[in-house]
């Protein structure tokens, strides 16, 4: 049996390369899929999640995926896959600007 957990989270935060955007906290989409071989508690994903992106400050939305990954891996070890797609909804006028990335980790717990 495999957990799958889906994840959509919006909350404002300090990240970009940009003077504005290292002044002023922006509305973030976050969303995470998660597939492990045991229990995943999405609320503690999430919150983890939260957590770091509010504490980081990103520079770059490629960076906040990196470190995501890492993160969750650690804190949740039985991760076996995870996809984690981040936007900044309201840099450009009816677009919005994101990054995506999977990642594929050996069943082993590290």
């Amino acid at each position: 049996m495999q957990s799958h957990i889906k994840i959509k989270l919006k909350f404002k935060c300090i990240i970009g390369i940009l003077d504005f955007e290292r002044e002023k906290k922006q509305k973030v989409i976050v969303k995470i899929k998660a597939k492990a071989d045991e229990f995943l508690d999405y609320a503690k994903v999430a919150r983890a999640v939260k957590i770091d992106y509010k504490k980081q400050k990103f520079q770059t939305i490629e960076e906040s995926l990196r470190f995501i990954s890492l993160n969750l891996k650690k804190i949740f070890p039985q991760i076996s896959y995870l996809k984690i797609s981040t936007f900044k909804p309201k840099i450009l006028k009816n677009a919005k600007v994101g990054v995506s990335n999977e990642f594929y980790f050996n069943k082993s717990k590290e």
